[in-house]
């Protein structure tokens, strides 16, 4: 007796685990669909969004496609071994492996996914919602095995057994309105059957349908669905963030990239250097031995030899450590070797030194027109002028209504038959007055406070982007400026170089000339490259500030008034 009701709820329990089981990745599927739809509904608000937003990560990159390295690099010094055989990796590479394989990349693909996510629940709670749940329960007394030996044990028999089984299902159905009511319909049957010597049984049931709709407080559409429309806000600010990060993203590879070219470039200028330095000092110790010139002067260069290979070599330890940790910005391991492309830092020489083909004041005009994020700060205003009206509606007291109808069991023996002609029917009105409002007090005055918060948080924004696009503008002037005076500096220096070692080759020369000459070609050299890749890095901040730099879902950029198709 005892084994047959036990086996059976195994079994059964079983078979839902395993259903359970198998729905799961149709969970995973349905979310996803539902998730990425709210993202699609609402890309084309947002200037410049990708439709293509897939968290699921790609989580192995092979370099074996990209083209080797074979060249050995003197100026590398000890590290010029391990970038033989390393993988080139163009501006367009680099940022083609950032936009599919970056951590801070998917991080902001999960951010928005979540955002989507939780918004197609607010939306799940304006639909009907169904619900099913049932029971079954057996009862049995002394005549299962457990008794019956203890039966024999104590000598106790001609004990009588009832046996019985309960059974209850439900079924319900519930709706909410954005009018603030709720409609629910729920189905009720209790079925209850003894075995003994005799077959009987008996069940009951009901059907109960309610209504109910506040008059006053938690009333209207604005009210009741204010949590609603503010997830659908927060997806959209969600993708003008998402949106404004491509592009900043997009940005920071490329001046991170040009920067690793830099401090490889200055690596290369520095080993120059030091090299010129060692030949002069290789002359000056020849004139020395000769008793053409003092211990003093060749001390002089030697120790000017000595500042250009600790220079140098800082240099090569700076490159390195720049390029590891662009490695990890692109979502590469720092096991990965490669190296960038030299002939980037080429295509941005022949470009020039250009500005923006626009004056200051189209582009602040143009930035406030343009600018995603100062959307979202105008918007937010909003948000909390929407939330004084909400907080205010909290003040008022609760009055609703309800109607109720219960509709009984037929109680004819058949089970799931209702009595509609004894139906019960209820109709009432609730009220709560509001004696104790110090909560929604607080709320509403907390509101009002954070309206001029908002507003006030707007005007900085509007300041903030008004002060960025001049920042950029003034460090591209600032660069060209560099670039042309460093184009002269590198003209004169290389001049008094010449002319040093002319002089020291006729026993003329001066050591301080010779040193000095030589650090500030080297100095105006590696300036001169610097000043080309900041020019380059604040032109794209600024088109990126100004709102007109537009990204596709590789990475790559265009710049300009016109936005692509």
């Amino acid at each position: 007796m005892l084994e047959v009701p036990i086996r059976k709820p195994l079994i059964l329990l079983s078979i839902i685990s395993v259903m359970l089981g198998c729905s799961a990745a149709s969970y995973k599927g349905s979310a996803d669909d539902e998730s990425y739809e709210a993202i699609t509904e609402k890309s084309d608000l947002v200037p410049g969004m990708t439709r293509e937003v897939i968290i699921d990560e790609v989580q192995e990159f092979d370099l074996a496609g990209f083209e080797l390295n074979n060249a050995s690099f003197d100026f590398l010094d000890n590290e010029a071994a391990s970038e033989i055989g390393a993988s080139i990796l163009s501006l367009n590479d680099a940022l083609d492996i950032a936009f599919t394989h970056s951590k801070d990349y998917q991080t902001q693909k999960e951010l928005l996914y979540l955002e989507a996510l939780a918004l197609t629940f607010d939306r799940y709670r304006y639909t009907p919602v169904f619900s099913a749940a049932g029971g079954s329960d057996y009862q049995w007394d002394n005549r299962d095995q457990f008794v019956q030996d203890m039966q024999t044990l104590t000598g106790m028999e001609n004990m009588q057994t009832d046996e019985s089984t309960f059974s209850n299902t439900s079924l319900g159905a519930s709706y909410i309105l954005k009018s603030g009511g709720a409609i629910a319909l729920n189905l009720t049957s209790n079925f209850t059957r003894f075995l003994t010597g005799d077959v009987s049984e008996f069940g009951t049931g009901a059907l109960i349908g309610s209504f109910t709709q506040p008059l006053i407080r938690n009333f209207g559409t604005d009210i009741e669905t204010e949590a609603l429309m503010q997830a659908e806000r927060d997806l959209l600010y969600r993708l003008r963030n998402f949106t404004r990060f491509r592009k900043s993203f997009a940005v920071r590879v490329a001046s991170d990239y040009y920067s690793v070219l830099l401090d490889r470039e200055t690596a290369r200028n520095n080993f120059a250097g030091l090299n010129a330095t060692n030949l002069s000092l290789e002359r000056e110790q020849a004139f020395q031995a000769e008793g053409l010139t003092t211990l003093l002067e060749v001390g002089r260069l030697e120790q000017s030899s000595l500042q250009a290979d600790l220079r140098w070599t800082s240099s090569i330890t700076r490159y390195k450590r720049s390029l590891d940790n662009f490695k990890i910005l692109i979502g590469l391991t720092a096991e990965d070797n490669i190296i960038l492309d030299d002939n980037e830092m080429s295509l941005i020489t022949e470009t020039g030194m250009d500005s923006p083909d626009i004056s200051l004041e189209q582009a602040t005009e143009m930035a406030i027109q343009t600018r995603l994020d100062l959307y979202t700060w105008l918007d937010q205003v909003q948000d909390s002028a929407r939330r004084i009206e909400v907080a205010a509606n909290a003040l008022n007291p609760t009055v609703d209504v309800s109607l109720v109808a219960a509709v009984p069991d037929g109680n004819n023996g058949n089970i799931g038959e209702l009595d509609f002609e004894n139906a019960l029917y209820t109709a009432g009105l609730d009220f709560d007055l509001p004696l104790d409002t110090k909560f929604e007090r607080n709320n509403y005055r907390r509101a009002l406070i954070d309206y001029e918060a908002s507003s006030r948080d707007y005007l900085l924004a509007l300041d903030g982007v008004k002060l960025e696009v001049l920042d950029t503008w003034r460090r591209m002037n600032e660069a060209r400026k560099s670039y042309d005076i460093s184009v002269t500096s590198v003209e004169i220096n290389e001049r008094r170089v010449e002319e040093a070692q002319l002089r020291a080759e006729l026993g003329l020369g001066d050591i301080q000339d010779t040193v000095d000459s030589q650090n500030d070609l080297t100095a105006a050299r590696t300036e001169l490259v610097s000043s080309i890749v900041e020019h380059n890095i604040a032109k794209l901040e600024f088109w990126r500030d100004v709102g007109l730099l537009y990204v596709d879902d590789m990475g790559q950029w265009e710049e300009g008034i016109d936005e692509p198709n």
